[in-house]
């Protein structure tokens, strides 16, 4: 079982139906590689690599979900929390 964040970030992706709520990197990582509206960016690439590196217990949770939120910015993608 994986850490879960402290709080956990709430996205609306464009082609999934309903809103996704995350709690761990392990799930940022699945929608950034399958389900996220692009597949570049820096902030993208940062957040794949954080998240996947923080289920290797080589990165700080923290410093993933941080990440995952610049993704999130960058693609603009709608965050309600």
């Amino acid at each position: 079982m994986f850490k879960t964040w402290n709080e956990c970030v709430i996205v609306d992706l464009p082609n999934l139906d309903g809103i996704q709520i995350v709690w761990t990197p392990a799930e940022a990582a699945t929608l950034l590689s399958e389900h996220w509206p692009v597949s570049h960016g820096s902030a993208y690439n940062a957040a794949l690599n954080a998240c996947t590196d923080a289920m290797l217990g080589t990165a700080s949770h923290d410093q993933a979900r941080q990440t995952f939120i610049s993704a999130i910015e960058e693609a603009k993608v709608r965050m309600m929390r």
